[in-house]
C-alpha cells in the first residue's frame, strides 16, 4: 500500500491517514503448529521415498 502525504499535510491529518492504515491491517495469523522437524525415527531420504511412493 503506498500512500502519499504531501509537505504542506497538517500534523493531525497525518495521524489520520496512519490510524486508517493500522485499523486496515489484518492480525498476523499464529503459525507456530506448523514449526518443527519430522520425528527421527528413520533415515530422512527413506521417509522421503515412502511418502512418495503414496502419491502414486
Amino acid at each position: 500500500m503506498v500512500i502519499e502525504i504531501k509537505r504542506d499535510t497538517p500534523p493531525e491529518e497525518v495521524e489520520k491517514i496512519l490510524d486508517k492504515i493500522r485499523t486496515a491491517t489484518k492480525p498476523k495469523r499464529d503459525i507456530s503448529e506448523f514449526f518443527g522437524k519430522i520425528p527421527d525415527i528413520e533415515d530422512g531420504l527413506v521417509f522421503q521415498k515412502r511418502i512418495r511412493n503414496e502419491w502414486e
